[in-house]
């Protein structure tokens, strides 16, 4: 998506992005043969504890979605911005 900035790049192989209007999503790669990236937005609890923690909090959500892609129904696929 257009205008989205790039706040944290993990080796894990996850992005934090921040759209135009102030929300953060993170982009996450996904699955083993057939990889690809599935993006959850954060809820406002997440971006604070992302305030608070950094790239802590960012790492273990992004492995929890790594392990459940679906993640709760929240994720969706990447435009490959």
């Amino acid at each position: 998506m257009s205008g989205e900035e790039v706040l944290f790049q993990s080796p894990l192989l996850y992005r934090l992005l921040r759209a135009p209007d102030g929300t953060l999503s993170l982009e996450v790669v996904v699955g083993g043969i057939a990889m690809c990236e599935v993006r959850v937005r954060l809820t406002e609890q997440e971006a604070a504890a992302y305030a608070r923690e950094g790239s802590a909090f960012t790492d273990r959500m992004a492995q929890a979605i790594m392990a459940d892609p679906p993640f709760g129904g929240r994720s969706v696929p990447s435009s490959g911005a």
